[in-house]
Parts: C-alpha cells; sequence; structure tokens
C-alpha cells in the first residue's frame, strides 16, 4: 500500500487535471443515471400502461416523485398530441442524456490522458537520474540486463496495472456510488438485500490478490534473470559460438523462461478468476433480488412494475464498475512488485553525496595528494580481504606525469576511479591543491579529468556527436583540429559520410585503433587538466599501437597526467613510475632508478622482455 501511494503522489502536480476529471466523472454518472431511469417510463408509454397524473407533484428527491412528475408532462403531451409524439419527445430527451452521458466521459478521459503520459514520464525521469548518479560500486552487485528490465519492463508493468487504473478510480466509484443512491431511493430492503454477498466477495478478492502479489514477485525476477541472459548471450556470442556453447546457452535460458512461463500461467489463470467470480455473485443475487421483488410487486409495499424494471436496470448496470474495480484490484497487486524494484533503484542511498556548499573548482593549482588511502569494494565488516588500496599516499605535483605499474588487481586502476569521485573512500582523504575532493563541486570536479580507457566508450551516433560528447556550441572546425591532433581525421575522411557517419553500437563499425583514437580526440577537445591514461593501448596490435601512442604523446604535452600502463614500452618519458602490489605504492622513481633496486619493477619488466 506504501509503495501505491508513493506513485499516487506523482499525480500532485495535476492538481487542475484531477479537479475537472472528477467534475466529467460527476456529471457522466448522473447523466447516465437520468438516462438510464427514462427506459422504464418509456416502455410504460411504449405499452400504453402510462396512469395519468392529473395533479403535478410537488417536488422532492424520491423515485416516485421523480416518475410522476414524468407521467404528468406525458400526460400533457399525450392530451396534446397523441403517444407518437410522447414517445418521440422520450426518445429525442434519452439521445440528448445519453450524449450529454458519453461527452463528459471522454472528457474525463481526455483530461485524464496528461496524468497517465506524465506520472509514467515522471518515473523514467528519477530512475534514469537516479541510474547516472549512482556511483559504480552499485553496478559491481547487480546485472546490467535486471537493471535495464527495471527501467524497461517494470517501468511498462506499473504503467499498464497501476497508473491506468487511475481511470478506474476516478470513474467507477462515482457510478456505483449514484447508482447504489438511486437503489436505495427505490427500495431501501431490496437494495440491503441485493449488497448482503459484498464481504463475501471482498474477502475472495483479498485471496486471489494475494496469490497475484505473490506470483508477480517471482516473475519480475525471473524476467530480470532473462534480460541478462539476453545481454550476456549478446555480449558473448563470438565466444558462445566459438567455444560450441549454442546449445549450452539455449539450454540455460530455456530453463529460466519455462520458469517464467509457469508462473505467468497461474497468474493469469487466477487473475482472470475475479471477473467470473463478481459476475457470478451478482447474478445469484439478482435472481434473489427478482424472486423478493416479485413477492413485493404482488401486492406489497406498494411496490408497482415501473419501480422493478427500473430496479433491476439499475442494479444490472453496477455489474461492470464493480467487476472493473476488482480487476483494478488484481492488476494493482499484479504491478506492486515491479513498483518495489523499481524504488529499489531510486532509493538506493549509494550515492556520491555532493556538499551542502561545495566550493569551486576550475584548475589544479598546485598538487593532487593521496593521504592514507584505504579502499574496498566489499563494504562489509571484516573485509579486510577485499582491500584494494590500503595505505596509499601519493603527491602528484602539477605538471608531472606519473605512470602506475603492476600486475592485474594490484588497485592501478582502482586509484585513478577514485579522483573523479566514480566511488568514494572511507578512509584516509584525497586532496586536490591540500582540500578534500569531497568539498568541490562534482561537475567541476570531474571537468578536470580527461579519461581515456582501454575499453573505449563510444554511442550509436555520429563521429561529430561522439568527439563533441558532452560539449555545447563546439563547431564543426573544433572537433577537426582535435580529430587531427588525435590522427583520427584521415580515416574519418575516408567514411561514407565522414564525421557524419553512424558509427554503430559502441562504435563496432571502426577498428580498436580508430576507437582509441576517436576517445583521444574527445580528450583532446574536452582539454582537461589531468589526463588519465588506463591502459590506453593495451588491447590494440603493434602498428595500431604506434599510431595511437603518437596521439598519445601530442596529448600529454604540457599537461599533469597519470598512466595505467601494462605494456612498459608506453611509459618512457614519464617523470616517475609507481610499483604498485596487493594495494600498496612498493617502489617509486624513474625506470634507471626502479631497475636498480632489482625489486618487483625489475622483475615485472624482465618478465615482459623474455614475453616479446
Amino acid at each position: 500500500m506504501k509503495l501505491f501511494l508513493r506513485l499516487i503522489r506523482y499525480i500532485f502536480p495535476f492538481k487542475k487535471n484531477i479537479f475537472l476529471i472528477l467534475l466529467f466523472n460527476l456529471l457522466y454518472s448522473i447523466f447516465s443515471i437520468f438516462s438510464l431511469t427514462l427506459v422504464a417510463p418509456f416502455l410504460s408509454v411504449l405499452f400504453g400502461q402510462v396512469e395519468k397524473v392529473v395533479n403535478k407533484p410537488e417536488f422532492s428527491f424520491s423515485v416516485s416523485t421523480i416518475i410522476d412528475t414524468f407521467y404528468y408532462y406525458m400526460g400533457q403531451i399525450i392530451d396534446q398530441s397523441g403517444t407518437t409524439a410522447a414517445l418521440i419527445y422520450i426518445a429525442i430527451t434519452m439521445i440528448v442524456l445519453s450524449f450529454f452521458s458519453n461527452l463528459f466521459r471522454y472528457l474525463g478521459q481526455f483530461f485524464l490522458a496528461p496524468i497517465r503520459a506524465g506520472v509514467l514520464n515522471s518515473i523514467r525521469k528519477d530512475i534514469f537520474h537516479q541510474l547516472i548518479n549512482l556511483p559504480l560500486s552499485f553496478y559491481s552487485g547487480h546485472k546490467k540486463g535486471d537493471i535495464m528490465n527495471r527501467i524497461g519492463p517494470d517501468v511498462q508493468e506499473v504503467e499498464w496495472s497501476i497508473i491506468s487504473s487511475t481511470q478506474t478510480f476516478c470513474r467507477d466509484p462515482f457510478l456505483i456510488i449514484a447508482y447504489v443512491v438511486a437503489l436505495f431511493k427505490v427500495s431501501y430492503s431490496l437494495t440491503l438485500i441485493s449488497l448482503v454477498l459484498l464481504p463475501i466477495s471482498g474477502y475472495l478478492i483479498t485471496l486471489i490478490g494475494k496469490s497475484i502479489q505473490r506470483n508477480s514477485t517471482k516473475a519480475q525476477i525471473i524476467l530480470g534473470k532473462l534480460s541478462a541472459l539476453f545481454d550476456e548471450t549478446i555480449g558473448g556470442l563470438r565466444i558462445i559460438k566459438g567455444y560450441n556453447a549454442i546449445d549450452h546457452a539455449y539450454m540455460k535460458f530455456q530453463q529460466e523462461t519455462e520458469k517464467h512461463y509457469k508462473i505467468n500461467k497461474k497468474i493469469f489463470r487466477v487473475n482472470e478468476l475475479g471477473g467470473p467470480m463478481i459476475e457470478t455473485l451478482s447474478i445469484i443475487t439478482m435472481m434473489i433480488v427478482l424472486m423478493i421483488g416479485g413477492s413485493l410487486l404482488f401486492g406489497k409495499e406498494g411496490f408497482n412494475g415501473t419501480l422493478f424494471v427500473m430496479f433491476v436496470l439499475v442494479f444490472a448496470r453496477i455489474i461492470p464498475p464493480a467487476k472493473q474495480i476488482v480487476t483494478v484490484f488484481y492488476t494493482i497487486r499484479k504491478g506492486l512488485p515491479s513498483a518495489k524494484r523499481i524504488y529499489e533503484i531510486i532509493d538506493a542511498d549509494e550515492v556520491i553525496v555532493e556538499d551542502p556548499n561545495p566550493l569551486p573548482i576550475n584548475a589544479l593549482q598546485q598538487t593532487i595528494e593521496f593521504k592514507n588511502v584505504f579502499f574496498d569494494y566489499c563494504k562489509t565488516e571484516n573485509a579486510t580481504q577485499c582491500n584494494v588500496l590500503r595505505g596509499i599516499n601519493l603527491i602528484l605535483q602539477k605538471g608531472e606525469r606519473i605512470a602506475l605499474v603492476g600486475a592485474s588487481g594490484s588497485g592501478k586502476s582502482t586509484m585513478v576511479d577514485l579522483l573523479p569521485r566514480f566511488y568514494d573512500i572511507e578512509f584516509g582523504e584525497i586532496l586536490i591543491d591540500g582540500i578534500p575532493i569531497k568539498k568541490y563541486n562534482i561537475d567541476q570536479l570531474r571537468s578536470l579529468f580527461g579519461i581515456v580507457n582501454q575499453d573505449v566508450t563510444l554511442f550509436h551516433d555520429t563521429v561529430f556527436n561522439n568527439i563533441a560528447f558532452g560539449k555545447t556550441n563546439v563547431t564543426r572546425e573544433q572537433v577537426m583540429e582535435a580529430a587531427r591532433i588525435a590522427n583520427a581525421h584521415d580515416f574519418i575522411m575516408e567514411m561514407e559520410h565522414q564525421y557524419d557517419t553512424i558509427i554503430g553500437d559502441r562504435g563496432l563499425k571502426l577498428s580498436g585503433g580508430q576507437r582509441q583514437r576517436l576517445s583521444i580526440a574527445r580528450a583532446i577537445l574536452a582539454n582537461p587538466e589531468v589526463l588519465i591514461l588506463d591502459e590506453a593501448t593495451s588491447a590494440l596490435d603493434n602498428e595500431s599501437e604506434k599510431i595511437v601512442q603518437q596521439a598519445i604523446n601530442t596529448l600529454l604535452k604540457g599537461r599533469t597526467a597519470i598512466i595505467v600502463a601494462h605494456r612498459l614500452s608506453t611509459i618512457k618519458n614519464v617523470d616517475r613510475i609507481l610499483f604498485l602490489d596487493g594495494g600498496k605504492i612498493t617502489e617509486s622513481g624513474n625506470q634507471e632508478q626502479l631497475m636498480q633496486l632489482k625489486g618487483g619493477y625489475f622483475s615485472y619488466y624482465c618478465r615482459q622482455e623474455l614475453e616479446k
């Protein structure tokens, strides 16, 4: 229920629409009642059973008074123009009332449309905003396919099962109230008898709703696993085919989808039980009403045939909105698990929190300092085995170029990821110009760094937009100049549409060296204060490495730089080399100094030489 109330809060900005929706649905229910109550008098006039009312009745809210008033005017019309004219008059009146009834119904839906679309839009924006603000540590514990499922199918499920239900809540309760009031006006005793089965219906509905919610939770979890399997399969298609594992991948998917099939089958079957159940109970109630009403008709309470027909017609009209409300109850239950999964992201507390009064930073003035920094990814008690960094101390001067060298898992990439606050440390401090980075404006802090990774991130967009990513008011000449410096301009000009060429998902239409040169062009255009190169050439062949290295050397001129190195040939011109082992800086100096130490760096260097 709390989740449902949180979702309902999204409609608060649409106060004017809500007022109009309630107003038009109220008018719709009123006109619906009036158009319906004309059926019995119409039949009475049609079959000549109208008893002439000589004196005009005094006004009151009783049904009998309204009918007698109607018959009074019918008598006047019949006396003056005949029965046919009376029938035409009734028919025209019914058409007019029906027209206004349906007009107000449409207007209610018309003003509901912005709410449905707006709420869905707001939910998606909130999820996406949270996703791009969550630190990378959040994603290390969640599969990408499952996250995609939450922003896609889960949001759609909420739209279909919960948000779409607002039209029922804004319309059908008015109809039911109007019909019940009309029934009480016709016969108090018959109405009480007809409503006696409501508690039974409510209990059965609750049981069915709980079953649906329980199964829906399981279904959405499995659907998330299926999305993750899709993502892993498409991303690893080369490996699957190369290792002849197509059957294995298919069987794994089939097992999960079979579970989803069985649960969905239960949900659909139970979901469809509500409508027939409420309709059957309503028919049973109607038959009881017919029997009791028939006995009242013959000599009791002054009950006449016209009132009885009217009662049956109005009672029959209660069934559709009652069925709809029952259906909505089920669909809400079905959608709540999806809402829960959505709010697991929106409420995630692993957010990089900005200082309430952040300091501005536009340039590196003097130093970057790591001061006794500890970091781990486990974020649990007794997580010493998960420590990636253990007591890092480092001072980087402006304009200095340093290289981080060490075996995989020694903490090199983690160190550079901490600088732009992709993660936050719990112990120690990272300072820029003597001030902890947590005190700076996050956007301005990140704008200091230009990052070129081994795994190049490009987007399904044009070459121009990939180089100019994140920048506004960038001219084509600026982009082309950045591409020239990165040794990318020549191959771009050979492409079909040159700078307007779509490079495909993740730049798959390009070679590894071309993708890397585009990422370097992007860094050049950003003109960062500090350049971070995270094994930027380790995945390239020798020829591509030479071309990319030339671009990197141009990019490094006059900049502060941190180079995470796998190939030692890429760090010949750095000022200082830091060798990391087990999350600690164990050696520091230039290449000649470290070779003379004959320690970890010396062994690392010798292994690479032997592998050549």
